[in-house]
């Protein structure tokens, strides 16, 4: 009770002499702390150290928790923030035995708060370097020691014994807590982290010194008995929970900077291997289409430039007049196919892309020569809207022309057909392109085993994103479905098959 009045005496104070700020509220804590009817005989007051030191954990348990919900990704501060509690709610137990007996209330459930405390201290320091697994058998270690200060604090017995049964495990968990922030290696936290290592360590020492004190004493003290070893334990607790929140504090910061500079590092080795990629892919697409735009050419020159060297040599060798004339005719039309192929790749290759009415007319104006020399009735139909220029790019055009020439060139060589029907229908985003005729077909042993020149087609289609049907019956369709634009994708197309209607 006479703890309370002078409480409300200190309190009395910091309200008459609040015009000195700072002044007076230090002025009223020295009153609250300092008893003794002179200045030669006034000591601390242990219980008012023992609130004051539960007032301020309780303030640093919600600092941290404050500081944990806003940096979620710093772990081990919610293990701080409830050893900070324990650390509060013990205290005040511990004050209360003045005014109770109970020895379970005031004297064992606080010291078992405080053992808590320490090792919860030892778990947010693992938990924070995100390395390592928390140790159990600490908690092992001092369970004999916490059954035989359990059996004296229940029976009343061995005061002196007391403090050396309790300071090692004090000891164990803040070393083991210290030794863990020492093992930090990251350059960013070694010093923040060492800092709050060797201020557990200093109040193990306090510990330690309280303990060997305590014992040697003449006679036995109670804990809120103001001699010399209880004082400056207090007051160490005061000094450690200071020190605890200033490290914490400091590795909170350093580890934020440490994060964000990890992070731009990071987001810049990414940038660098995100351009490394693309430029790899730029390369690979380069090589990719050189390759294909040798293959065009070798497929298109390549094949007439082959037939004409064939067909001269033909000539050379050949007596009869009338074979001349139709080996004359064809390399004439070798010659004006080479010409009109090489126009089409100029003008492609000037403005960057092809315009499907000059592709689709320069294919019309081969396959009604090529078919027609052969007695070949050829109904060439187009319908719906030609896409908008620019179109598609040469390589892809080129390759689409390919397909039809070469379709053209096999019902040419190979039908014997009387009629053939070319439907070319442009739909939303789809090309369908429909080749048919009524001649003698082909046999599908000849598919199955990979003919070259249907093998070819369709690998060109599937390379376009398109599918390439065929069927043989009552003469040969080709049917070809292709997404628009043109792009060499070898996806699946985006289109249905269209069917050939007269």
């Amino acid at each position: 009770m006479r703890w309370f009045i002078e409480m409300k005496h200190a309190v009395w104070w910091c309200r008459g002499h609040g015009g000195n700020g700072l002044f007076g509220v230090m002025e009223g804590l020295r009153l609250l702390c300092w008893r003794g009817a002179g200045h030669e005989t006034r000591v601390l007051h242990v219980p008012t150290l023992i609130f004051v030191v539960g007032l301020i954990n309780v303030l640093q348990a919600f600092a941290f928790w404050i500081v944990g919900f806003h940096n979620r990704r710093v772990k081990g501060l919610g293990w701080w923030a409830a050893a900070a509690f324990f650390n509060g709610v013990a205290m005040p137990l511990i004050a209360f035995r003045q005014m109770s007996d109970s020895a379970l209330l005031t004297k064992l459930l606080p010291t078992t708060m405080n053992f808590a405390s320490a090792y919860l201290f030892y778990v947010g320091a693992v938990r924070f370097r995100e390395q390592g697994t928390v140790r159990w058998w600490a908690l092992v270690a001092a369970l004999p020691f916490y059954s035989i200060f359990s059996w004296l604090i229940l029976n009343d017995e061995g005061l002196r014994y007391r403090p050396v049964l309790t300071s090692p495990i004090f000891m164990l968990f803040l070393a083991m807590g210290a030794w863990e922030l020492l093992r930090e290696n990251r350059p960013a936290l070694r010093f923040s982290a060492r800092f709050t290592a060797y201020a557990a360590l200093f109040i193990s020492t306090i510990f330690a010194y309280r303990a060997l004190d305590l014992y040697f004493l003449s006679s036995p003290a109670e804990l809120l008995d103001p001699v010399r070893p209880q004082v400056v334990s207090f007051l160490g607790g005061i000094l450690w929970v200071l020190l605890w929140t200033f490290g914490a504090q400091m590795m909170i910061n350093q580890r934020q900077t440490f994060e964000n500079e990890q992070l731009h590092a990071e987001k810049v080795r990414s940038v660098e291997e995100l351009a490394a990629a693309e430029s790899e892919l730029m390369a690979l697409r380069t090589l990719q289409h050189r390759q294909e735009l040798a293959s065009d050419l070798h497929d298109g020159f390549g094949s007439i430039t082959a037939n004409l060297a064939m067909l001269a040599f033909q000539g050379s060798i050949e007596e009869r007049p009338e074979q001349q004339q139709v080996l004359f005719r064809d390399i004439e039309f070798l010659a004006s196919e080479w010409n009109r192929e090489m126009r089409l790749w100029m003008n492609g290759l000037e403005r960057g892309s092809l315009c499907w009415g000059d592709a689709l007319a320069e294919a019309r104006t081969y396959a009604t020569r090529l078919i027609s020399s052969k007695g070949i009735e050829l109904h060439w139909h187009l319908s719906g809207q030609l896409p908008a220029e620019p179109d598609c790019c040469v390589q892809e055009m080129i390759s689409l022309m390919r397909v039809l020439k070469e379709a053209i060139h096999n019902l040419f060589r190979h039908s014997n057909a009387g009629r053939a029907r070319v439907h070319i229908a442009f739909r939303t985003r789809v090309l369908g392109i429909v080749i048919q005729d009524d001649g003698s077909g082909f046999d599908p042993e000849d598919l199955r085993s990979g003919a070259r020149g249907l093998k070819n087609m369709r690998r060109r289609v599937e390379e376009l994103g398109g599918r390439f049907k065929s069927r043989s019956r009552n003469g040969t369709t080709l049917c070809l479905t292709l997404p628009l634009p043109l792009k060499r994708s070898g996806g699946e197309a985006m289109g249905k098959d269209l069917r050939f209607t007269s």
